[in-house]
């Protein structure tokens, strides 16, 4: 890595933190109220705040990777970094689509029975947010699963020597930068559910959770 970071990678990261602010003050506005209803609108609810964990993963993610290569320049290398983003991406693409599905169904629901503007706005962003998350899915999955397998590939052809040493540290080093990540996503997100919970009424519970597909 050179150091430079293109100004997109800003953006997105940008993005993606503000809407799991938004996810997880959603969640956490009807946390409690959805609690004690329960059915639908307490499964919206987690899949926002698993929607949630996930963009403050991402966000998490490359701050680690870059420390991880800047710690470790001769260790946590290409190969090593593409292999971790590929491990992350595997983990949690699964739980995004689904969770995502979800949203984008509950959003076209309440466009149909409430026809205003902020309900057809979310709708349309959540299909078109959970076309792109499937269509990254299917072109990305094989390479992914290519990069992560050449990482532990390179652990098992490690024969002992300084090379194989730095391989297996190199792959820890990878697996740790994931689970930090996960970790710091899902904590932010619990956080932040707990700040907000039980700040809206019963009756404005619904209301309250509109959660984005990241």
């Amino acid at each position: 890595m050179d150091g430079s970071v293109p100004i997109w990678l800003y953006l997105i990261l940008a993005l993606n933190f503000g809407i799991s602010w938004w996810n997880a003050r959603s969640c956490g506005r009807a946390w409690v109220e959805s609690k004690a209803v329960g059915g639908s609108i307490r499964v919206l609810v987690w899949c926002g705040a698993i929607q949630s964990a996930i963009g403050f993963s991402s966000v998490f993610l490359f701050p680690l990777l870059f420390l991880a290569n800047a710690l470790f320049p001769d260790i946590f290398t290409g190969d090593q970094l593409n292999g971790a983003v590929s491990l992350w991406y595997l983990t949690i693409i699964f739980p995004a689509l689904g969770t995502g599905l979800i949203i984008t169904i509950e959003s076209w629901i309440a466009a149909y029975r409430q026809h205003s503007l902020m309900n057809i706005g979310l709708a349309a962003y959540n299909t078109l947010a959970q076309v792109h998350n499937t269509m990254g899915a299917i072109n990305g999955l094989g390479p992914a699963f290519q990069a992560v397998g050449k990482l532990f590939a390179s652990v098992a052809k490690g024969r002992g020597d300084a090379k194989g040493k730095a391989a297996i540290l190199g792959a820890m080093i990878a697996i740790a930068v994931v689970v930090i990540a996960l970790s710091a996503g899902v904590l932010l997100t619990a956080v932040l559910i707990h700040r907000y919970a039980g700040t809206v009424p019963l009756p404005a519970a619904a209301a309250a959770t509109a959660p984005r597909t990241a």
